[in-house]
């Protein structure tokens, strides 16, 4: 007859035993299986009264971080938009302030041109009116000398009474 073994003898059942034995019940005396020199008192004992405390104290210390942590957050942002938004407000103002100066210098030279035109128009006017003038006064000089002198006409009317005599005209 044949004997049928499972693997397992009895020296390795009672060792298996041994170590659960070990691990939960009294242990050696050395505080194996949380029970320590005072397994019977439980003073090792914690109680759920005390778990859910621990776990109360936690929970609030965790979220007062996060809310710390959220609100060093909130201020870095802010931070940092309000100097994108200095920046970009920076800008604006020297760009608008470019335009200003543009048009301040667009204006100024339109002024100029305007009296410019203004006073070479003026000039023009005067320099038209002093010669029209001037040439209505040669007009009258020329005038006055392509006639005779009222005493040549005289003399020549008498010298012509008087005899042949000829004046060159």
């Amino acid at each position: 007859m044949e004997e049928s073994k499972s693997g397992m003898s009895w020296i390795g059942v009672l060792f298996v035993i041994l170590v659960i034995w070990a691990i939960f019940g009294g242990g050696f005396g050395n505080g194996w299986g949380n029970r320590g020199n005072c397994a019977y008192d439980g003073c090792n004992r914690v109680s759920n009264c005390e778990v859910e405390k621990r776990e109360i104290i936690d929970s609030a210390r965790t979220q007062y971080l996060t809310e710390q942590q959220g609100e060093e957050t909130r201020t870095a942002i802010r931070d940092s938009r309000d100097a994108v938004m200095g920046q970009a407000s920076r800008i604006y103002e020297a760009q608008q302030s470019e335009k200003i100066f543009d048009l301040k210098m667009e204006n100024m030279s339109l002024k100029n041109n305007f009296y410019t035109k203004e006073l070479v128009g003026g000039l023009s006017q005067q320099l038209s009116d002093c010669c029209c003038a001037f040439n209505r006064r040669l007009d009258a000089i020329e005038c006055d000398m392509l006639k005779q002198p009222p005493a040549l006409r005289r003399g020549d009317y008498l010298q012509r009474a008087a005899g042949p005599c000829v004046v060159p005209r």
